[in-house]
């Protein structure tokens, strides 16, 4: 595929996630969408072997259908409110077909079972995109409506796609499907959080993204396919090793690294608005992906030990570490800066929000 028509295709699903963006008709929503979907898929399939294949046309099925599901409930709401006015209120059944297709598009409890098939045929560049930026316009149209669904339903459509995710991450050895149920996981997180203040819910979605963003980009330099790559990853590449670990941890919402802080606003959040059940299960899930985040922090760092205490790497393999890495070495320091120690300042921030109206508005 020439470089011009990948950058062309790329231009479409920026025009669809923008026209989301400003959109307050439920036709322009649909139009956003599908321009969105229209334009990924070329570029999912651009290995064009079989498994890329299938899994461009399972997400082409999903993603229309749920579009459709979208656009039926705006018609319907034209019908009975002569308006195609996104704010207008919902019904009890338009906001149940809504959220069952928000969450179909998402991947989201009980519509999860096409993502880990999905992101393990595509490459880890296409992966990004769909665990990234194809979530932004169905996560905006959720925050759109918000107020017109089932809280409870929501919440604990959130609960148990976290619980699912953890659940589901912990026999996997490939290390795409293991990214898959991390990000079901992580949007059940942010599912809830919604639920109790979208602008909190805002805030971790992008803080998601950034991380996120890294362990793929890293696993795509490093050519880590399966679990067991991570066993020579340090030998390979020291530098991109290293940061494979501290945002993997970043990931799982270990202190002090960035994922917790964030996740430690949220559950605050959630607990001040009476979701004990709701955290509880949402600390559970995290748990249990905490399990296979370790599993492969450990992995990656097991080539430590058959070596000297005091000698883990020579000049000779930090130099060609750097020069293998000279693209991505800057790239990836803020990933690694921030999700690393994003924690040391993270007292002075939550002190300073409670002193000040930011933290009330996050919260409301």
């Amino acid at each position: 595929m020439h470089r011009s028509t990948v950058f062309l295709l790329l231009s479409g699903v920026l025009l669809g996630t923008l026209i989301v963006v400003f959109s307050d008709h439920w036709f322009s929503v649909w139009v956003g969408l599908e321009i969105n979907t229209l334009g990924i898929i070329p570029v999912l399939c651009y290995q064009f072997t079989p498994r890329s294949v299938e899994s461009t046309v399972k997400y082409f099925v999903v993603q229309s259908v749920s579009a459709a599901v979208i656009l039926n409930v705006g018609l319907i709401q034209s019908l009975f409110f002569n308006s195609w006015f996104l704010g207008q209120p919902l019904g009890w059944f338009s906001s149940s077909v809504l959220g069952l297709a928000v969450a179909l598009k998402l991947g989201l409890f009980p519509c999860h079972f096409w993502l880990p098939d999905v992101l393990q045929g595509v490459g880890f560049v296409q992966g990004l995109v769909l665990s990234t930026w194809q979530k932004i316009a169905p996560f905006l149209v959720l925050i759109y409506v918000v107020e017109s669904l089932n809280v409870v339903l929501l919440c604990l459509v959130g609960a148990f796609s976290s619980l699912v995710g953890g659940w589901g991450g912990l026999n996997q050895t490939q290390v795409r499907k293991v990214l898959a149920f991390s990000s079901i996981s992580h949007l059940g997180w942010i599912c809830s959080v919604v639920c109790y203040s979208w602008k909190l819910g805002l805030l971790m979605f992008f803080v998601y993204v950034f991380i996120n963003s890294g362990v793929f980009l890293l696993c795509w330099e490093l050519n880590l396919n399966f679990l067991g790559f991570l066993g020579r990853m340090f030998f390979l590449n020291y530098v991109g090793g290293l940061c494979f670990f501290l945002i993997v941890l970043s990931l799982g919402g270990l202190p002090p690294l960035f994922g917790f802080s964030i996740k430690f606003l949220a559950l605050d959040c959630i607990i001040s608005g009476g979701g004990f059940l709701v955290g509880g299960l949402l600390v559970f899930g995290s748990l249990l992906s905490l399990f296979f985040y370790l599993r492969m922090a450990v992995s990656g760092s097991l080539s430590f030990f058959p070596q000297h205490a005091f000698v883990f790497f020579s000049w000779r393999s930090v130099l060609g570490s750097y020069s293998s890495f000279s693209f991505y070495g800057a790239f990836l320091g803020g990933f690694v800066v921030i999700s690393a120690f994003g924690m040391l300042g993270f007292s002075a921030l939550v002190s300073f929000f409670e002193n000040n109206m930011i933290y009330k508005v996050l919260k409301s």
